[in-house]
């Protein structure tokens, strides 16, 4: 058998350009943890932050560029990864009534439905559920 060249994905890095105002929507609308307190890359400042049940790192990078994580596809933009949910309805209610700009949600057929929201620095991120989650 043949030794494994990975073991999952390690970290998600997303861009933002104040990143004290988005350490602190993450933490306060999606409950992310902060696991060190930010420190200064050789660019600018860095965050490290795990949603509530710790499997993901996500990596908050501070930019003078206007940029965000997001890229097109067939002229839309579209997001570069998704939060699973155990109650899709709930987090969708839950964060729409915090004040998170939020979509309707949709469903992939019968097994998968989803909706997409935007943090501060206009990363736009999908929620979903899945009979394979």
């Amino acid at each position: 058998m043949q030794k494994s060249l990975f073991s999952k994905i390690g970290y998600l890095y997303l861009p933002t350009n104040n990143i004290d105002e988005t350490i602190e929507w993450y933490q306060k609308k999606l409950g992310f943890k902060l696991k060190t307190p930010k420190f200064q890359d050789d660019i600018g400042f860095v965050a490290v932050l795990t949603p509530p049940e710790g499997y993901v790192v996500l990596l908050l990078v501070e930019t003078k560029d206007l940029t965000t994580a997001d890229f097109l596809r067939d002229g839309r933009l579209y997001q570069t990864f998704t939060l699973n949910c155990p109650d899709l309805e709930y987090t969708h209610t839950a964060l729409k009534n915090s004040g998170v700009e939020v979509s309707e949600i949709i469903w992939r057929g019968e097994n998968a439905k989803y909706f997409v929201f935007t943090d501060p620095s206009g990363n736009h991120i999908e929620a979903a559920w899945s009979v394979w989650d």
